[in-house]
């Protein structure tokens, strides 16, 4: 079972009353999980930390944010990358450093542009800049504004490639975070099982359920964050199944158990 985080198991720092007693389920039936987001602004420890204090007891290795989908695309496709210049959060300089990756002090291998809620004109200016000379250039994940339960816009790394985009006249080379199924084949691969064999729980149609239907996942679609009904059923997205929180679903797949072993 692969979970997206932010509304589907919380919304910013509130848990779902459902998110628990799910948890327990899965556990139950020795299903295992993994908690996948676009949200690179924390490292996996910071994660595992995090979801600690809702009450979730997770393993670092059960975390995968579009940090490690940048890092599985760079070993795949750009194994020669070693130093890097990063527009982002610490937790996504950690993230990076851990798989592998060390900051350039001069001049970098390639270009990388997270969620950074610190940005500086500076950094902007000098990420422009490298950008210009032809580096790879990769953005971690496209969305325009990150999720919050508080009166604000968070503008995301989308939103800042936009920026960098009308100054340098490039758009990143890739994009692994959701919807690319780049992300959720990186979980696939580290757990050593087929799309068959996986469900994708999320709340947006664009990034979570695009992912799981471009990579032949069951794709599960929670209506606790953004997307509404009305989405969902006009969705040319294919959904495999609506549910309307995790403690739905939890019935929703009891009764197909139950129905397999009769």
């Amino acid at each position: 079972m692969v979970l997206d985080m932010d509304g589907t198991i919380y919304l910013g720092d509130e848990l779902f009353e459902q998110t628990l007693p799910f948890l327990e389920l899965l556990e139950a039936q020795q299903i295992g999980c993994t908690y996948i987001t676009n949200n690179n602004s924390r490292s996996r420890q910071e994660y595992v930390a995090h979801l600690e204090r809702m009450g979730i007891q997770a393993r670092p290795d059960q975390i995968f944010s579009s940090a490690h989908g940048t890092l599985e695309y760079l070993s795949k496709k750009l194994p020669d990358v070693k130093r890097v210049f990063v527009l982002g959060s610490a937790g996504l300089v950690e993230d990076l450093e851990q798989g592998g990756l060390a900051l350039a002090e001069g001049r970098p291998d390639a270009v990388i542009v997270g969620f950074d809620r610190m940005l500086g004109y500076d950094r902007i200016a000098q990420t422009a800049y490298w950008i210009k000379q032809g580096l790879p250039y990769l953005a971690t994940h496209p969305d325009l504004i990150c999720p919050t339960n508080q009166p604000t816009v968070l503008p995301d790394c989308g939103a800042v490639c936009a920026l960098l985009e009308a100054a340098t006249g490039r758009r990143p080379d890739f994009v692994p975070g959701k919807p690319s199924p780049a992300m959720i084949e990186g979980v696939m691969r580290r757990n050593a099982i087929k799309p068959t064999e996986m469900a994708m729980i999320g709340d947006r149609i664009y990034t979570d359920m695009r992912m799981a239907a471009d990579a032949g996942v069951m794709a599960v679609l929670t209506l606790t964050g953004e997307a509404t009904a009305e989405q969902a059923a006009e969705s040319t997205v294919k959904l495999d199944m609506v549910v309307t929180n995790l403690g739905d679903f939890s019935h929703q797949l009891m009764a197909a158990r139950s129905c397999r072993t009769n």
